[in-house]
C-alpha cells in the first residue's frame, strides 16, 4: 500500500544550500536589500527548504524555495515592487518627527 500522500514531506533530501543561493541569487538578494528592505533567510526544520522573507516598512512576506531560479523570479517581482514605492505607506522620516514630538 503506498504511503500517505498528504503527510509526505517533499522528496526527503536535504537541500544543498550553495547550490540553491547561486550569483545569480544573491544578486537577487542585494537587489531587494538596496531598496531598503529587509532579506532574511532560514532553513525548514527537515533542511528541505530554504525560506525567504522580505521586510519592508513592517510589512512582510514569506516563501519556500529548493531552486535558485525560483528565488530569483520572485525576488525580482519583490524589487520591481519596492522600487516603484510599494510597501512605504508613509514616508520613513515622518513618522521618526511625528514619534518624537
Amino acid at each position: 500500500m503506498p504511503g500517505d500522500w498528504f503527510t509526505e514531506d517533499g522528496a526527503g533530501e536535504k537541500l544543498d544550500v550553495l547550490a540553491v543561493l547561486d550569483p545569480g541569487a544573491l544578486d537577487a538578494v542585494v537587489a531587494v536589500v538596496a531598496t531598503g528592505a529587509l532579506v532574511s533567510l532560514g532553513m525548514s526544520g527537515d533542511g528541505g527548504a530554504l525560506s525567504l522573507t522580505v521586510t519592508s516598512d513592517g510589512r512582510w512576506r514569506r516563501e519556500w524555495f529548493r531552486d535558485g531560479e525560483a528565488i530569483r523570479q520572485w525576488l525580482a517581482g519583490a524589487a520591481e515592487f519596492l522600487r516603484n514605492g510599494g510597501g512605504r505607506s508613509t514616508p520613513t522620516g515622518s513618522r521618526r518627527r511625528a514619534a518624537s514630538r
